[in-house]
């Protein structure tokens, strides 16, 4: 029982680091980032049917998490069976993304967006966590969506977490491609040296004389 309750005081820590620092940037990016491009504006919304489940997944997930965290352990609903070891390590996954999810958002400095959009006067960003991984913030967070799979150790917050997980796929799709029309042959080459959500095990020849440059993806 006591370590439940020490699950849950761990897991609500994670996610308010977590919110906190989004928050902190995308006040920070609102105030001071450079204006949306005119042909950009309204393109933002992720819409289809990959936009409505992720909206599904997202509410759910957060519903499901609310109940975790108000029903009491000895009521607990929908529980999935993991060790203590399995949870102490999503606790330590949590608190480990955290730099790094400080660390993709000073890459993208006043040009991060919470849409996908292009800003005015718009560069690609290559450098840091970008150098490799042409969507980190995507990476980061289905290690967060992991993470609190394996805290809450509850099967309807697993659910609804995959399902957020899936969206991510073609979503960076639409933001590629957005992506392509706007920076054409600089973008292909970009695909061509860093993974989706990995980084790339091997890279072209031609690409390994060229150590990342100052170039952009819009990432939300």
């Amino acid at each position: 029982m006591l370590e439940e309750l020490l699950f849950r005081i761990l897991f609500i820590s994670i996610y308010a680091a977590f919110a906190g620092i989004r928050i902190y940037y995308r006040r920070k990016s609102r105030k001071s980032g450079p204006p949306v491009a005119a042909k950009q504006r309204g393109t933002g919304q992720i819409g289809g049917k990959a936009g409505i489940v992720l909206s599904i997944g997202i509410l759910g997930m957060l519903t499901s998490v609310i109940l975790y965290l108000l029903i009491p352990p000895q009521i607990q609903w929908f529980p999935l069976p993991l060790p203590s070891m399995v949870r102490w390590a999503g606790v330590i996954l949590g608190f480990t993304i955290l730099p790094f999810l400080r660390w993709i958002h000073r890459t993208l400095g006043l040009y991060y967006s919470p849409v996908l959009q292009i800003k005015k006067e718009h560069t690609l960003v290559t450098t840091g966590p970008y150098s490799r991984i042409r969507h980190p913030m995507y990476t980061i967070f289905m290690l967060f969506i992991l993470s609190t799979m394996l805290i809450t150790a509850n099967l309807l917050v697993a659910i609804f977490a995959i399902i957020v997980i899936i969206t991510f796929f073609p979503i960076s799709k639409k933001e590629e491609q957005m992506l392509l029309d706007q920076f054409g042959k600089k973008y292909k080459d970009y695909m061509k040296r860093a993974g989706r959500f990995l980084p790339r095990i091997r890279q072209p020849e031609s690409n390994r004389a060229h150590p990342g440059r100052r170039d952009y993806p819009p990432s939300s």
